[in-house]
């Protein structure tokens, strides 16, 4: 059989080079189940739960084309997450915001295991918090949605695996 002027035999070594030549591709697993049993109000609601598992997400794959190189894989358990701010009820119509104060800043723990081409080269535990996220220039000119949880992340990000 013929493709384009390539018989099948040709073809299947062709397929076979590319694979073989092409590294594997670097990865993060993220393992969210520890999140529905969290304190947080915001994670205690499927629908919301998922929204923020679909943020965080987005930030592990932006993080994983700068960090992680091809043939790792990085597999992160998230053991606890406090997104930043606190929802103050008594507050007439302000039920579901968020109040940002300094004594409710985002913090994160998780668990992580590097593998590289199969054996794990490292391995620890996280405890990410910054007391000081009302502060930091970069979240007050964005508006990306969990914008203090996601600095946490690039901040670490950067600090372990530069």
């Amino acid at each position: 059989m013929i493709f384009g002027g390539v018989t099948m035999f040709r073809w299947v070594w062709i397929t076979l080079a590319l694979t073989v030549a092409t590294p594997a591709a670097a990865e993060i697993v993220v393992n969210y189940d520890a999140l529905a049993a969290s304190p947080d109000p915001a994670l205690r609601r499927d629908i919301e739960r998922k929204g923020v598992i679909h943020e965080l997400s987005s930030e592990f794959d932006r993080l994983d084309k700068r960090y992680i190189r091809p043939g790792q894989v990085l597999h992160i358990q998230i053991q606890r997450l406090d997104l930043a701010g606190e929802y103050e009820p008594w507050r007439r119509g302000f039920e579901d915001v968020r109040i940002m104060r300094d004594i409710t800043p985002p913090r994160i723990n998780l668990h992580y295991a590097l593998f590289e081409n199969g054996r794990k080269t490292r391995e620890g535990t996280a405890r990410l918090s910054d007391m000081n996220y009302l502060s930091d220039p970069r979240a007050r000119s964005s508006d990306e949605r969990l914008i203090h949880e996601k600095l946490l992340l690039r901040d670490w990000f950067r600090e372990t695996f530069r």
